[in-house]
């Protein structure tokens, strides 16, 4: 019989007593040979098989062949071989068995690769790894030694627990030299045995108590104890492990004549990026400033990163400290002075206001050097401070520095696009539309389609195959994260475009015809491999979301309108492709392409006509309407001059009423003109999102499951919502009106416009907000229909509910900001919701959007201001969220933002209720700094009286007085 068959029948017949004399006979030629088996063998008796009933899953082997596969794995395999077969023989009771007589020479390396792992085995005890060490198996490692000593004070025995300090005694290395390896690696001190309730246990911990025990008994070393504590809360170790350390310094109790010999070591420590660390030896540090031995020169040279910290409380220490050095050495009090300063970047009113009076008192009024300093810092002053430091003042006595901001050119950031001029340059575009690269790409594709259509040979469809197998794989992958609905659409579109390549040129477009035959039975064999797979490969034509979105219904038209074309080779251009970033059509553009049409006699699509109007861009209307005069006639000459600002009327011979109502609404909202509702049954707010709304606190049963039942029952509960209130779609018709109607002859229903299609139609959000920009884009200075479909949807309640939600309120800021129209209700309380949100990028995005807002004079900063005071009411958000923004993104941007932000304030406040919430001390403090800025008082009588009710709260009495004392 072969080594491999003697192998097997040990190993079938469970004979584990005679493997070791079995593998103690194989030479490394027989070992070698054995490999192959024993990873076949591995592989069958490990895999996992039902064999016992339902439920009962388990590998084939027994422990007894588990153990002899394992066995034989030590001592046959390599390392990287055994690493993937190791199944428990890596112990001290079977390991004792076998090193006697063989240790592989990967055996300490692979005991020592637990030292970069996160969790060390339970089997690798201290003792053990000693014995290892000591019989010259196994390397000693620090790193290894650092993770498995922790565990070496508490013996544990069925689940019994007992603490054995004396264990530390066994070795002497163990003290001597062991335990400072925990100082310098990973471990596990601060954690371990924290959940074990022992009588010998403290709240100090029972590593803190062992450290503690023999530094008292003097067989830790007090003085290096101390300093190793110190510079490992400072060794770039987890948060929790570093503040383990400097506890431990901290329960040492050392002397000041300890803290004297540490001062370079507490320096050192206030590097670190833990606030534990850095407060704790800013303390100790603090103690010593009376101490003749103090190192003043150092402290200064670190004073600065303690003045930057984000903890107040550093800030503060550190500007005490500076108060006492101040005071003991008059030759620094300059230097003092001016590092103080570093302080006056916190927008914290008692920190600029400790900062000042330091400065006051120590600080000289003829110092050139601190005067220039101050003025850098004064925009970022409150008045408390600015007063107190009125006589350091150079250019800023009586004037605030901010200036007003220039009103932006709007006209100067329009960017043109480049539509493709060859048909190199469409094959560049093809090849990147379906990647998102710019947002108008999938509009440029379909125009670049049209435009090249009568350039499609055999070697031009050649350049375009990258582009279409591109398309392909769109459609027939799985569902990437960036990925749009529109994507697919468009991918769509192009496919069908290839198929029609194919019936018009079978031989030019034969790889067309070929790339869809690979893919249609790629398709198919899915399909045969799983029953319930849905064929992916459809066209254009029958496109649609899961959802049945009425939403994506606009983009589709367009595209069908371009396939329509296509399919009959005409030869004229999309109207609502844009000329310029993002998404704007010049007028002069709009004019010249439906001058086409006119000359063709062809009626343009109504979808891609009232885009087009939605986004036409009405800049130089002299020259606009110049050119209309020169090339429109009739209908178009019409509705180009109303666009354009001429006085013009829809007439009842002119068919394009969708553009109409499309040019009269973008016009007159959001008061309607009764003449443009007459041209659509759609109800008011759809036409201009004038959407009522309102945040409340509501009754809802949550689902609990009852163990005692067995079923999930409904349980009574309150929930904070913003409910956005649609109301009917279209508008109300009397029944007299309605027979009327349907009984008089000619009565042509009503063609559905860009507005009848506006909604996000989803339960859980998928891929809508990779579409979202393009959907906004579609009418850009009306937003507000669909932003109040995605408050309702991603800010149903204010935090949100995952990473889609999240990414579709971003994404539709981003857009926001590119755009510039007049805000309406949905827009005001986009911006105001976003102010209050759990997620600083959103807080942010909005701040910039009010700021940009303000500037242009689009924005009312005291609507902004109810909603978030209506919000607040009921707390809805933390109010600490929107006072941090109002602080770091919001204050001091310019006199004219100042004063936006004082109506803000005043009305937020405004409609708070009788009783203060949580944070509104913060508010009040802000709102008094702003009317001190703008040199104001309060507005509005009702908040006065407010504040006279909120006076009663002790808090509050100070800060209410000051503000019933502004201006």
């Amino acid at each position: 019989m072969t080594i491999t068959q003697d192998f097997t029948n040990l190993l079938e017949n469970d004979k584990e007593a005679e493997l070791i004399p079995f593998l103690q006979k194989l030479d490394k030629a027989q070992k070698k040979e054995l490999v192959p088996a024993l990873k076949r063998l591995f592989k069958v008796y490990s895999a996992f098989s039902q064999e016992a009933g339902i439920g009962s899953v388990r590998p084939k082997w027994s422990n007894a062949q588990r153990n002899v596969l394992g066995i034989a794995g030590f001592v046959c395999h390599n390392q990287k071989d055994f690493e993937q077969s190791n199944w428990g023989v890596i112990n001290k009771e079977t390991l004792d068995t076998i090193l006697p007589w063989y240790c592989p020479a990967w055996f300490s390396d692979f005991i020592n690769s637990y030292a970069n792992q996160d969790f060390t085995p339970y089997f690798l005890n201290y003792d053990w790894y000693m014995e290892l060490v000591e019989q010259n198996y196994v390397i000693e490692t620090p790193a290894l030694i650092a993770k498995i000593l922790p565990n070496y004070i508490i013996e544990s025995k069925l689940r019994e627990h007992k603490y054995v300090p004396e264990n530390l005694l066994k070795r002497e290395i163990t003290l001597k030299e062991h335990i400072w390896y925990i100082f310098e690696h990973e471990s596990g001190v601060n954690w371990s045995y924290r959940y074990i309730n022992l009588p010998e246990k403290s709240k100090d911990g029972l590593w803190i108590d062992t450290f503690k025990k023999y530094t008292d008994e003097n067989k830790i070393d007090r003085k290096r104890l101390l300093k190793v504590s110190l510079k490992a809360s400072n060794n770039n170790f987890n948060q929790t492990l570093s503040g383990w350390f400097i506890e431990l310094f901290i329960k040492l109790e050392p002397t000041k004549a300890e803290v004297k010999e540490l001062q370079e070591a507490l320096f050192q420590a206030l590097n670190s990026p833990h606030s534990k660390v850095v407060n704790t030896s800013a303390k100790y540090l603090k103690d010593l400033t009376d101490e003749k031995e103090f190192l003043v020169d150092a402290y200064l040279d670190y004073a600065v990163a303690l003045l930057t910290s984000e903890s107040k409380t550093v800030v503060a220490g550190a500007l005490m400290t500076l108060d006492k050095l101040a005071k003991k050495h008059p030759d620094q009090r300059e230097q003092i002075c001016v590092i103080a300063c570093q302080a006056f970047i916190h927008q914290d009113n008692s920190l600029q206001l400790r900062a000042a009076k330091l400065i006051q008192k120590y600080g000289h009024t003829q110092v050139d050097t601190l005067k220039e300093t101050i003025q850098t810092y004064y925009d970022a002053l409150f008045s408390e401070a600015r007063d107190i430091l009125i006589g350091f003042a150079i250019a800023f006595v009586n004037e605030n520095s901010l200036t007003e901001d220039a009103l932006p050119d709007s006209e100067a950031s329009i960017i043109e696009i480049r539509m493709p001029e060859n048909f190199d340059d469409f094959v560049f575009l093809a090849s990147q539309s379906f990647d998102q690269n710019e947002t108008y790409h999938f509009d440029l594709l379909p125009a670049a389609v049209l435009k090249f259509q009568h350039k499609m040979t055999a070697d031009n469809i050649l350049k375009l195959m990258p582009a279409f197998q591109r398309a392909y794989k769109i459609i027939t992958s799985d569902w990437n994260s960036t990925m749009g609905y529109l994507d697919n659409m468009l991918a769509k579109f192009f496919i069908s475009y290839g198929q029609l390549l194919v019936n018009f040129t079978p031989f030019a477009a034969e790889p067309i015809r070929q790339m869809q035959k690979t893919f249609v039975k790629l398709e198919d064999d899915k399909k045969a491999n799983w029953s319930g797979y849905q064929t992916r490969l459809g066209g254009i034509k029958p496109w649609d979301v899961y959802t049945h979105s009425l939403g994506y219904k606009p983009h589709k038209h367009i595209l069908l309108n371009a396939f329509f074309m296509l399919e009959r080779k005409i030869n004229l251009p999309l109207l609502s492709t844009p000329t310029h970033e993002p998404c704007w059509v010049s007028a002069v553009a709009l004019i010249e392409r439906l001058s086409l049409y006119q000359k063709a006699n062809v009626m343009p699509g109504e979808m891609d006509l009232q885009v087009a109007i939605a986004r036409c861009l009405p800049n130089h209307p002299e020259e606009a309407l110049k050119l209309a005069d020169e090339k429109l006639t009739g209908e178009y000459r019409a509705f180009m001059g109303f666009v354009l600002g001429e006085d013009n009327h829809a007439k009842d011979s002119y068919k394009c009423k969708t553009a109409w109502l499309m040019a009269g609404v973008a016009k007159s909202s959001p008061n309607i003109d009764a003449e443009w509702s007459s041209l659509t049954g759609l109800s008011q707010p759809y036409l201009n999102g004038e959407f009522g709304w309102e945040s409340k606190v509501e009754d809802y049963f949550r689902k609990e499951y009852n163990y005692n039942l067995k079923e999930y029952v409904n349980i009574p509960d309150k929930q904070k919502i913003i409910r956005v209130n649609f109301g009917d779609k279209q508008k109300k018709t009397s029944t007299f009106k309605a027979v009327l109607n349907k009984l008089l002859p000619g009565q042509k229903e009503i063609e559905p416009s860009v507005y009848d299609y506006t909604e996000l139609k989803f339960e859980y959000i998928s891929a809508e907000h990779n579409d979202i920009k393009r959907l906004l884009y579609l009418m850009p200075r009306q937003p507000d229909i669909l932003l109040a479909h995605i408050i309702n949807k991603g800010f149903h309640y204010v935090d949100f509910m995952g990473e889609n939600d999240k990414r579709l309120v971003i994404y539709t800021l981003e857009t926001l900001l590119t755009l510039n129209y007049r805000y309406g209700t949905m827009s005001h309380l986009f911006v105001a919701t976003c102010m209050i949100s759990s997620d600083k990028t959103v807080r942010t995005y909005a701040a910039e959007l009010w700021i940009k807002g303000v500037a242009e004079g689009l924005l009312d900063s005291n609507a902004i201001g109810r909603i978030i005071g209506k919000h607040e009411r009921i707390e809805l958000a933390p109010l600490k969220r929107f006072t941090d923004l109002i602080i770091a993104n919001m204050f001091q941007i310019s006199k004219k933002h100042n004063s936006a932000l004082e109506g803000l304030l005043c009305h937020c406040v405004e409609q708070m209720g009788d009783t203060p919430i949580n944070g509104c001390k913060k508010l009040l403090e802000i709102y008094a700094e702003v009317l001190a800025i703008n040199k104001s008082k309060i507005a509005l009588e009702h908040v006065i009286a407010l504040l006279n009710i909120w006076e009663s709260t002790e808090s509050l009495k100070k800060i209410i007085q000051k503000l019933k004392n502004a201006g």
